[in-house]
């Protein structure tokens, strides 16, 4: 499907080295490119954290290229679960898919320097 991309931004347990990076990891292929995605991180106490995108601070993120897109979706949309919400952005001039918090963030402590 043309301007569907292949890319997915992470910026929590789905990192490189991070709790569940054994999920992703054999959906990728090359390493991790560090970047920063438009919005700002909160702990949500339950062991990930939320993003809630904007623009007004930054978030440290790696992006990865899926190997097979269409296999890869339905994994880590169950993964996420109904709490986030998979969305499309322009991210250093590309399109890239990150999952994004759906609910509030009220009481929740902001992250500004990351997950972890």
């Amino acid at each position: 499907m043309a301007g569907v991309s292949d890319r997915i931004a992470v910026y929590g347990t789905l990192q490189h080295g991070a709790t569940a990076w054994q999920l992703l990891a054999p959906l990728v292929v090359g390493p991790a490119v560090p970047t920063w995605l438009p919005g700002a991180l909160y702990d949500t106490a339950n062991g990930y954290p939320a993003l809630k995108l904007g623009e007004d601070s930054r978030v440290p993120a790696q992006v990865f290229r899926l190997h097979d897109p269409e296999r890869a979706w339905p994994v880590l949309d169950e993964y996420e679960g109904p709490e986030y919400e998979r969305r499309r952005i322009e991210l250093d001039g590309e399109p890239c898919w990150v999952y994004a918090w759906r609910g509030p963030v009220t009481g929740m402590s902001p992250l500004p320097h990351g997950w972890p």
